[in-house]
């Protein structure tokens, strides 16, 4: 198996991957049905949507795990700058394993690419947001040494502000 930076060519697989991982999550936690949302709001999720992947793609923190051209795995990540008291940030967006390769260290070695590419690039921090019934990320997350509270993230699409009153 090979983690190496995520490629252009790799968009369609990780997309694939990507997508199964999000309906695995909303069909088990959210209990909503992927078939009922809209299209257009499926086609904007995740990282490897339309309008999310260059930038990944260029930031050189993102990768992938493969092996013989089977998309193993992926995790995306950013460097953010001025965010909680740090000049440079390492937000981890989003991270994924094949159900079939699940619990073989994928993980682990994505999210180690990551930090360390993300050390080497300056960051002096690395966040990301982890719900908290879910075990195996946390262990995972525990294992670097991440600090984890029971911390909710509060999310608003400024995209719909001008439909509804504030206030």
């Amino acid at each position: 198996m090979e983690i190496r930076p995520i490629k252009l060519k790799d968009l369609v697989k990780v997309r694939e991957l990507e997508i199964l991982c999000i309906k695995e999550y909303f069909e088990k936690e959210i209990r909503n049905k992927w078939n009922d949302l809209p299209q257009e709001w499926k086609e904007g999720l995740g990282a490897s949507s339309p309008r999310s992947f260059r930038m990944y793609l260029e930031g050189g923190l993102s990768f992938v795990a493969v092996e013989d051209d089977e998309m193993m795995g992926f995790i995306f990540a950013q460097m953010l700058h001025h965010v909680y008291n740090a000049e440079n940030l390492l937000w981890v967006e989003n991270m994924g394993v094949h159900p079939y390769f699940r619990r073989n260290g994928i993980g682990f070695k994505l999210l180690r690419a990551a930090i360390e590419e993300g050390r080497r690039q300056g960051a002096t921090v690395a966040h990301a947001a982890i719900q908290p019934d879910n075990l195996r990320s946390i262990m995972l997350y525990k294992k670097f040494g991440f600090f984890m509270d029971r911390r909710e993230v509060a999310l608003m699409d400024l995209n719909d502000l001008g439909k509804k009153k504030i206030g």
